[in-house]
């Protein structure tokens, strides 16, 4: 059996050495526990945005994973959005998670993928999600004990 040992692999001159189109080529992830709540003012559920810089002209893959979601309004929903740092991007649902106005709603979990277009090379892309109660100025919750874990992962992927 034998063993190739590389410390680096340059392209020759004049070549450019590049991953094949659908390769993951960076991954930026950010996760937090921490409690906010809302009422019908949008709030960021990572408590920074997430950001990255492309290396080539290229998508985004962001992914994320948000639990511990309670709503204390029986006549309202839970809306999401991924942002830019500042706008709405991208909904992510209008309609999430109706209350009972009662301490004892259980919490619920949402999990969402969006495949941006191609962005410019060497570009700074900042990212978060926010979220509301879509009606009402009741509490919109993101609870913050160690098992309501939400997670923000961006994905740069070879075109």
């Amino acid at each position: 059996m034998s063993t190739l040992e590389v410390k680096a692999i340059q392209a020759p001159t004049g070549y450019n050495l590049a991953m094949p189109a659908g390769h993951i080529l960076q991954v930026v992830s950010t996760e937090t526990s921490a409690y906010i709540a809302t009422g019908n003012s949008y709030a960021d559920a990572f408590t920074s945005d997430l950001s990255i810089t492309t290396k080539g002209a290229n998508k985004l893959l962001i992914i994320g994973s948000i639990n511990g979601i309670v709503m204390f309004d029986a006549n309202a929903y839970i809306q999401f959005n991924i942002t830019d740092g500042s706008s709405n991007i991208k909904t992510i649902t209008s309609k999430f998670a109706a209350g009972s106005n009662s301490a004892n709603d259980p919490y619920a979990s949402l999990s969402f993928q969006h495949l941006t277009g191609v962005k410019s090379a060497n570009t700074a892309y900042t990212y978060n999600v926010q979220f509301r109660n879509d009606v009402n100025s009741n509490s919109a919750r993101l609870s913050g004990d160690s098992v309501s874990l939400r997670t923000l992962t961006i994905m740069e992927v070879a075109q």
